[in-house]
């Protein structure tokens, strides 16, 4: 009864399967890159489950694992593996908002016809504030649900009989 980290890993990896920055970095080798990206998927899947541990306060303790075997020493269930590798995914782009100041130069007014930065500026942060809400909205369901049974979790109002 474990999960590899390989499951939220390499789901995290199909939802930035186009990013090709991710997976290339210059003079390395395929195996070298990989283990890189690799590193930094782990990265964010710490910063997943701190984040999970401290705003839900799940059922199962996530620091239950071992880093040698890389695995859980409990199953993650799919709702689980896809809160881990959503927030993983807003931990990627987040990275890359001290970025889009870099993009604030100088450009011609025949280069802004073709490229307008400001513009991508606003389409990066607006994707990643869907992101973040969309996150959000899974961490609320995660919170409000029994991950064994998958149904909401209810306030048993007898236990608070007024004698």
């Amino acid at each position: 009864m474990s999960t590899s980290y390989s499951v939220p890993i390499e789901a995290f990896y199909h939802r930035i399967e186009k990013d090709r920055d991710f997976f290339n970095y210059f003079n390395l080798s395929e195996e070298e890159a990989m283990a890189l990206a690799k590193e930094r998927a782990l990265a964010y899947m710490d910063e997943a489950l701190v984040r999970i541990s401290l705003e839900c306060h799940p059922s199962v303790d996530f620091t239950d694992r071992d880093d040698t075997s890389e695995v859980f020493n409990f199953d993650l269930n799919k709702n689980e593996v896809m809160l881990i590798s959503s927030l993983m995914y807003q931990s990627h782009l987040e990275r890359e908002i001290p970025y889009l100041k870099t993009m604030d130069v100088n450009y011609t007014p025949s280069e802004l016809k073709v490229f307008d930065p400001s513009n991508a500026r606003s389409s990066y942060l607006d994707m990643y504030k869907i992101i973040c809400e969309q996150n959000d909205s899974l961490m609320d369901k995660y919170k409000s649900t029994d991950r064994v049974s998958g149904t909401y979790k209810t306030i048993n109002f007898n236990s608070y009989d007024d004698e």
